[in-house]
């Protein structure tokens, strides 16, 4: 294992550096493809493919897929999922029935095969790229500086090391589609099909499996006001409203249909995660730490490099009134407010907020100088690297 280990690691950094240093001869195609070898040789760089790919599942006796496994009839189980959610295991019973649907749906085409569960969950995961390259299209860059952004985002440890067999790496598929649609309607300044079809399919798809979709509506709502009042401009605020109306719809479509109730399910999440109420006043010091704890890992998965540009603000040359300035720290805002209210006591962050991710690595888009993305882009892939080599990671 510790040689598979080292020449996992020699054939990550080398592959890495490769693509990075090549970068600008890249087809689009080939750029797709590069994206998804930094990811999987990362996780392979955990050692095996048990390691890498069924650890998370089968390793333990409290995920999603332990209760998918006891699913007889999926209709049954969403139907039922209001009913039960206190009973299921530690995860499902904080999540939306979604969730373990999903696995459920996997086990059912693979013959109930776990490892069939793992790739369908990972591919989930992995085309998060076909969003991203969406965004960095509307801001017309140039094919070399796309393919950066493209190395640099798999090469941030939270991307590359939870983008397989991750339930928050489809979350984050899907919270891309949301943001490419909120970044079209503010660009445009247009009440359009594709704006409104993005953000509803984002908004929902990340909604039906985590109740930290929540966050996208903080974003929402904050970027709408901030449009209408300080731009004159209607169409975002038009477009968000669409929006909520379309989701109130599927949610009224989802008790009519299922019987099953998001709302009633939300509050019992919130109550089965911190049954003796706010932490703040329950656990004072306890809170206070973990708020430290998810601030720090953030900031550690984000790759100190990034984040150590990112206290230079006067080299990303962003101006006030640039989309990737204001939205990115609607998006800290947002976060920051869960935090407050007691999100993520456990300080598993990197992990359960990679969605924050997209919004730091627009604060890039206005850089100038080309070598300092190659130099944040090259430090990435080391520490990466290096932490998936010698980190353990569980979840």
């Amino acid at each position: 294992k510790e040689v598979h280990n080292l020449l996992s690691f020699e054939l990550l950094e080398k592959r890495g550096t490769y693509i990075t240093y090549y970068h600008s001869t890249i087809s689009k195609k080939n750029i797709i493809l590069a994206y998804f070898i930094m990811i999987i040789l990362g996780n392979l760089a955990q050692g095996s493919m048990h390691q890498s790919f069924l650890r998370s599942i089968v390793d333990t006796d409290f995920q999603y897929y332990h209760d998918a496994i006891l699913i007889d009839n999926g209709k049954v189980f969403l139907s039922q999922f209001n009913e039960i959610q206190q009973d299921l295991k530690m995860h499902s019973k904080t999540h939306p029935p979604f969730t373990v649907w999903i696995h459920y749906f996997f086990l059912k085409l693979t013959n109930n095969s776990p490892i069939g569960l793992a790739y369908g969950l990972s591919a989930l995961g992995l085309i998060s790229v076909f969003p991203l390259l969406k965004i960095l299209k509307l801001f017309n860059f140039s094919d070399a500086k796309r393919n950066l952004f493209v190395i640099l985002f798999a090469a941030i440890p939270s991307i590359n090391i939870y983008s397989i067999v991750s339930i928050d790496a489809i979350y984050l598929t899907f919270s891309l589609y949301f943001l490419y649609g909120l970044l079209y309607s503010i660009k445009t300044q247009k009440i359009s099909f594709i704006s409104i079809f993005y953000m509803f399919l984002g908004f929902t798809f990340s909604n039906m499996i985590s109740f930290g979709g929540t966050f996208l509506v903080c974003v929402s709502v904050i970027a709408s006001i901030y449009q209408w009042r300080k731009k004159k401009e209607i169409a975002t605020l038009t477009n968000s409203i669409i929006v909520g109306l379309l989701f109130g719809i599927m949610m009224i479509l989802f008790y009519t249909l299922l019987n099953y109730n998001h709302i009633e399910g939300f509050f019992t999440a919130s109550r089965l995660e911190n049954p003796r109420g706010f932490r703040g006043f329950d656990e004072p010091r306890i809170y206070f730490f973990t708020r430290i704890e998810n601030i720090s890992e953030i900031i550690l998965f984000l790759s100190l490099g990034f984040f150590a540009f990112l206290l230079q603000p006067s080299k990303l040359y962003l101006k006030k009134t640039d989309v990737n300035y204001y939205l990115p720290l609607i998006a800290l805002f947002s976060l920051v407010l869960m935090f407050v209210a007691g999100a993520y006591c456990t300080g598993e962050t990197a992990r359960a907020c990679i969605f924050i991710y997209p919004y730091l690595l627009l604060f890039l888009f206005n850089v100038r100088d080309y070598n300092i993305l190659k130099t944040i882009t090259y430090l990435a892939i080391f520490q990466t690297f290096g932490m998936q080599m010698l980190g353990d990671y569980l979840w």
